[in-house]
């Protein structure tokens, strides 16, 4: 019982809540109704910093081996990969998309096969709940299919989610104010 009450409460009397939440539904907006340029903006973001960071491992390296410091072959190496891993995320932008959509939908398709085979079995066990799998089996693989062959859903998906989280925030925020008043 003593985690219970160790649990934090939402503190909707700050208004530091308010303004984030409407933070969130505007990144989520964004993210939802412009996907692709969402993810690239995220890939050059994400490069550069590989790059700022490669570069500064590479010249903290370069002037420790001049002063004659002892100097750690895992700092260039670090330096080094930070940085090709930068232009990656750079130059293959608009591949990380496909790539996330690939992987999540695999995923989705993957976990709906195992779920019709399980179903299957059920089936033949003369389960009740069989039918609800295999229905739910059947929409997962569905899902999986469409994610990975439909361009951003993933992406609107997520932004769609951000969006529904942001509004209960508002909406917890607003009926917590009109309650204290």
């Amino acid at each position: 019982m003593k985690y219970v009450d160790s649990i934090k409460n939402k503190n909707y009397s700050n208004i530091s809540t308010l303004i984030s939440a409407i933070i969130f539904f505007i990144i989520g907006s964004v993210i939802f109704t412009n996907p692709n340029n969402t993810v690239i903006f995220v890939a050059y973001v994400l490069g550069g910093s590989f790059v700022i960071i490669g570069l500064f491992k590479i010249i903290a390296y370069v002037m420790a081996k001049k002063k004659e410091k002892e100097t750690y072959i895992k700092d260039i190496s670090i330096g080094i990969i930070a940085l090709v891993c930068g232009l990656i995320f750079i130059i293959f932008s608009n591949t990380i998309e496909l790539l996330t959509r690939i992987i999540m939908g695999a995923w989705i398709l993957f976990n709906g096969i195992n779920l019709l085979a399980n179903s299957i079995r059920l089936l033949r066990s003369k389960d009740n709940s069989a039918k609800v799998l295999l229905v739910l089996a059947i929409l997962m693989i569905i899902s999986g299919l469409y994610m990975i062959l439909k361009n951003n859903l993933l992406f609107q998906f997520i932004g769609l989610f951000i969006m529904i989280y942001a509004l209960m925030e508002i909406i917890g925020y607003i009926c917590f104010v009109g309650r204290s008043k």
